[in-house]
């Protein structure tokens, strides 16, 4: 007569995994893995646009700034709005900035080839760091209250905005 011998497995006593459980750890950090890195993406892309609208704000601020400093009635005419000077240099009155042309450039860098393909200081010299930035400004005579006044209007538009640029608008009575 033969003897079987029987061996019993004691559960406790088992070391490492199954194949399956590796194999169904290795889906489930995967799954895992592929959602981080579709959020990391997202983050990325509107990481940057936040950095590009922060610089707009910025942009327009300053050239808002510039507008508001300015005279409300030319000093050589006393005229509101009369005939605007040749370059944003010589800008001396709000209205001479209305429909500024090439972002108020009159120069060109390394970093700005073309005349208006920057941001640019007072001066007309382009900002090498701010590449691709557009600036429109718009000043129209408006009635506050039974005040005259000039409504400016500064916008800043960047091609990695996709359509979301800055606006800002203040109002400019005489002194």
């Amino acid at each position: 007569m033969r003897h079987t011998e029987r061996r019993q497995y004691n559960a406790a006593a088992q070391h490492g995994f199954s194949l399956l459980e590796v194999l169904a750890s290795i889906v489930v950090l995967s799954l895992i893995f592929a959602g981080f890195i579709s959020v990391y993406g997202t983050v990325m892309r509107h990481g940057s646009d936040a950095e590009l609208h922060s610089q707009a704000i910025t942009i327009a601020s300053a050239y808002m700034d510039e507008v508001l400093a300015q005279a409300y009635r030319d000093p050589e005419s006393s005229v509101i709005c009369g005939t605007p000077e040749a370059n944003r240099p010589a800008f001396d009155n709000v209205c001479d900035y209305d429909g500024l042309p090439q972002n108020g450039c009159s120069t060109t860098s390394s970093a700005c080839p073309s005349i208006g393909s920057c941001a640019c200081d007072r001066s007309g010299t382009p900002v090498d760091g701010l590449t691709a930035f557009q600036v429109d400004v718009q000043v129209s005579p408006v009635s506050l209250n039974g005040t005259n006044g000039l409504q400016v209007s500064v916008e800043v538009d960047h091609d990695g905005l996709t359509g979301n640029g800055v606006t800002m608008q203040a109002f400019r009575t005489e002194d």
